[in-house]
């Protein structure tokens, strides 16, 4: 940066027309080299809600039919592992939910999930892991699976050492949301390739966006 106290006539506002050919205006004038300008950083809307199991483990099991047995909750700490899926559905009257409330209209935009196991395990077959939003309106304990779900990968099969890890990030149209509703994050896992239940155990974490 430099500070310039003299400007031309014809740069300072003065008409050269006028009988009085001195200019009056004299800085200090600042003037600001490009090269000192920071550059310009990309923007960003919306609002990012993150999730994690924190100390609870996550027990994912499948049927043998390879469909989803119990999924868990993931809220903001905690987790509750063991309730019980009803197609998309999930009736959640007496549990304690893992939900928070949303605040005003928007939609979800985004989702990123993680799963690590924390127990060693042998699965047959290939085991993936779902995350997946599931919404209730103001006033009702029942929630439904919305679109804002991801599988994650690689796929989880033969022996499984502890610490392995899954990640997926979500691509989908924009889920609309409203003043009331409440969110919750279910995980769960389906299996393909074999008639036989897996158990699947570790921890997860998510985070979404809402514009």
């Amino acid at each position: 940066m430099f500070l310039n106290n003299s400007m031309s006539n014809s740069g300072c506002g003065c008409s050269s027309r006028s009988g009085n050919m001195e200019c009056q205006n004299f800085g200090p004038f600042l003037a600001i080299d490009a090269a000192c300008l920071p550059p310009l950083q990309p923007t960003t809307e919306g609002s990012i809600i993150p999730f994690s199991s924190g100390i609870t483990p996550v027990v994912l099991t499948s049927l043998v039919t390879g469909l989803i047995a119990t999924p868990s909750l993931i809220g903001f700490g905690t987790a509750v592992p063991g309730v019980t899926l009803l197609g998309e559905t999930l009736d959640l009257s007496g549990v304690v939910t893992e939900a928070f409330t949303v605040p005003r209209a928007g939609n979800i935009t985004g989702l990123s999930a993680s799963f690590s196991t924390t127990l060693a395990v042998t699965l047959i077959g290939s085991t993936t892991v779902t995350a997946t939003i599931y919404r209730a309106p103001a006033g009702s304990t029942v929630y439904t699976a919305t679109t804002a779900t991801v599988n994650l990968a690689p796929p989880f099969t033969g022996v499984i050492a502890l610490g392995t890890t899954a990640f997926g990030s979500g691509s989908f149209a924009p889920v609309p949301v409203t003043a009331g509703d409440k969110l919750v994050m279910v995980y769960s896992i389906t299996t393909a390739g074999v008639a036989v239940a897996q158990v699947l155990t570790g921890t997860a974490s998510a985070g979404i966006t809402i514009q």
